[in-house]
C-alpha cells in the first residue's frame, strides 16, 4: 500500500513538471512566432507601401498609369493638392481618380 501511494505521488510530481515545461515552451513559442510574423509579413508590406508612395509622389503629367481597377490612362492633370488625378482614357474621355487608386506606372 505504501508503494502504491509513493508511486502515485511520484507520478503526479512528474506530471506537474511536464506541465510546467509545456507551459514554459508555449510562452517561448509565442514571441518567436510574433517576431517571425513581423519579418515575413509586416516588414515586406511596409517596404512595398513605401515604394508605392514614392512612385505616386514622382508621377508627372503625361505618365501612363494603371489604376487598381485595371484602367489604363495617361495623366492629364492633378487636382486638390495632388489628392486626385485626371486620366485620359481615350480621345475625348477623361476620368478622375484618387491618387491612391494608382497601382503602377507603365514604362
Amino acid at each position: 500500500m505504501l508503494n502504491l501511494e509513493f508511486l502515485t505521488s511520484q507520478f503526479l510530481i512528474l506530471a506537474q513538471e511536464e506541465g510546467a515545461k509545456s507551459s514554459l515552451q508555449s510562452l517561448i513559442i509565442i514571441p518567436i512566432m510574433l517576431v517571425a510574423m513581423y519579418f515575413l509579413v509586416i516588414l515586406p508590406n511596409k517596404k512595398e507601401e513605401k515604394k508605392r508612395k514614392e512612385m505616386i509622389g514622382n508621377l508627372q503629367k503625361g505618365d501612363t498609369v494603371v489604376t487598381s481597377s485595371g484602367l489604363h490612362g495617361k495623366i492629364v492633370e492633378f487636382k486638390d493638392n495632388n489628392e486626385t488625378v485626371v486620366l485620359s482614357v481615350s480621345a475625348n474621355t477623361n476620368v478622375t481618380f484618387d491618387t491612391s487608386a494608382i497601382l503602377k506606372k507603365k514604362v
